[in-house]
């Protein structure tokens, strides 16, 4: 059975305590009470529940239908209005929130269940679905911006990697792809030329208030193999990705990048010109899986970046 983290907007105090008490014998989580709409806006700010039971004629300034609006356009959290009315007009102007579920008054246990999961379900299947539009306009996009680059100079320069917090000129592949799949960090390394055992960061995109990993220590030189990939190196080379985690890396290099929220990586190896030019850690700061649809859309970001890099100077 599907548990959640449960906000209740009730003003009869009555039956938010009989809520209460259901959700909680059903195995959920009540994260809050509010009595109000002003109350179920802040609650909802703080708490981030998973799901909110949503009374629908509230008393006060809001009633449960405003109240849905207003934390719906700020939150994408499911609404189950919770009534003992059947207006016409209300529920035409109760449909406008886009409420997951109806529960009636008086409830019962498996009314309340079933809407719960039926509403969890769906809005797991919404967010699957506009996570992939996101990730295929993406990676459209950055076909589309490298063949522009490609048409107008054939010179794609990758930036340097100088402790400066400019972007590389490849970065709105990276930008576009990382926003697409909500990940907290992609990073860039080169092979060092002199040194097959070390790499240097060369670019990265960083998601809003994430600290630059260009001013990381240890970073501007390292080898690979400490990131917990000694073992994985040829899975690499044979063009497969490798999904690591911070507990792979070597003891000494944990805090370090523990402090940047480095938590679940997928790492691929970039070619240019079919030869290696070095890794690109696609970084997310939970622990996660990696569904098959995200790492192919990482595959082709990587492919394009390589595409870029092949039409740079030869030393960057």
């Amino acid at each position: 059975m599907t548990k959640a983290r449960i906000l209740i907007v009730e003003d009869e105090l009555i039956v938010a305590e009989d809520l209460n008490m259901t959700l909680n014998s059903l195995g959920h989580e009540v994260v809050g009470i509010a009595g109000s709409g002003e109350h179920a806006i802040e609650l909802a700010d703080e708490k981030k529940p998973e799901i909110i039971l949503m009374d629908i004629m509230l008393s006060g300034k809001l009633d449960g239908i405003a109240t849905a609006n207003t934390i719906q356009a700020k939150q994408d959290i499911p609404v189950i209005y919770v009534t003992a009315y059947a207006d016409e007009a209300l529920i035409a102007r109760a449909k406008k929130t886009e409420p997951f579920g109806y529960i009636v008054k008086p409830f019962n246990e498996r009314e309340i269940q079933s809407n719960i999961e039926i509403a969890l379900y769906r809005h797991k299947m919404e967010q699957d679905v506009k996570k992939r539009d996101a990730i295929l306009l993406a990676v459209g996009s950055g076909i589309e911006w490298f063949l522009r680059e490609f048409a107008s100079s054939h010179k794609i320069l990758p930036g340097k990697s100088d402790n400066t917090s400019r972007p590389p000129g490849y970065y709105p592949i990276l930008e576009s792809i990382g926003s697409a799949m909500n990940l907290y960090r992609i990073a860039v390394f080169r092979y060092d030329t002199h040194d097959a055992k070390t790499m240097t960061l060369k670019g990265e995109w960083t998601s809003t208030g994430s600290a630059p990993l260009i001013n990381a220590p240890h970073v501007e030189k390292i080898d690979p193999t400490r990131f917990g990939l000694a073992s994985r190196l040829s899975e690499l080379k044979q063009g497969r990705p490798v999904i690591i985690r911070i507990n792979d890396f070597e003891a000494a290099m944990k805090k370090t990048f523990a402090s940047y929220r480095f938590a679940s990586m997928a790492v691929f190896e970039i070619q240019v010109r079919e030869a290696p030019y070095g890794l690109i850690f696609f970084i997310d700061a939970e622990d996660r899986s990696w569904p098959s649809g995200e790492i192919e859309a990482m595959r082709i970001a990587t492919n394009i970046l390589g595409g870029a890099l092949s039409l740079s100077v030869k030393n960057d």
